[in-house]
């Protein structure tokens, strides 16, 4: 068995774990007898990493890896200090499991067993965040619905409105011309008189025009002879 520095490979294996917690990305060798057992999904992806494109845009299966790694994240959290640090080892800084015993002191039995039991959490908050990961998407989706529906009811609000005008227009007539009822009727064979209307007193008073000019004079009486 290699002796190996404990302090220098535990920080490799962390950088190496903080990586691919931010990025999905695994650039280190791995040992791929680590993928048998159970678990292969969740030991796959630990150790070869997320099919990860950073010259695409953002798409939905970006943001479920992000949730999964953020549950892996948690999951390694909530478990003991010396549990997490096995993970790290064996998935992240290529250690077996008979060299992480040799270097930490432990049985290689209690490394086995400790490994399957942090697995066995981190697969509950994996699933625990795929379901939450679901119910973002569902809500996100029925905002965006929301959007939508309530720009087209504002798009078609004034077309309703003008629609609604004609019927009310074209259902309801004109009503009837009325005389006033409070006029008095005319006898039979009278006839109504037009009386003109009265000048405004402040209008002007137009001079009245010349009659039109004759050429030919008043004629002249002549006395008859004696």
């Amino acid at each position: 068995m290699r002796h190996l520095d404990t302090g220098s490979m535990t920080e490799a294996a962390h950088d190496s774990w903080r990586t691919w917690l931010l990025t999905g990305v695994r650039r280190d060798p791995v040992d791929r007898r680590r993928i048998r057992g159970s678990h292969i999904g969740l030991k796959r992806m630990l150790l070869e990493g997320m099919n990860v494109r950073f010259d695409k845009p953002y798409t939905w299966k970006d943001f479920s890896d992000a949730m999964v790694r953020q549950s892996v994240g948690e999951a390694m959290h909530t478990m003991r200090h010396e549990d997490s640090k096995l993970v790290k080892l064996a998935y992240f800084g290529g250690l077996s499991n008979r060299e992480i015993a040799g270097n930490m002191g432990l049985g290689e039995a209690t490394v086995e067993r400790r490994l399957r039991h942090a697995l066995d959490v981190i697969s509950r908050y994996i699933e625990m965040g795929r379901g939450a990961g679901r119910r973002v998407i569902a809500v996100i989706a029925v905002w965006l619905s929301g959007r939508w529906l309530a720009d087209a009811v504002h798009s078609l609000a004034p077309v309703g409105a003008v629609a609604a005008a004609t019927v009310i227009i074209l259902a309801d007539p004109a009503p009837p011309i009325t005389t006033d009822r409070h006029a008095p009727a005319l006898p039979p064979g009278a006839t109504m008189t037009v009386v003109p209307p009265v000048p405004s007193p402040t209008a002007p008073v137009a001079p009245p025009s010349p009659g039109p000019l004759t050429d030919t004079a008043p004629p002249v009486a002549v006395p008859s002879a004696p």
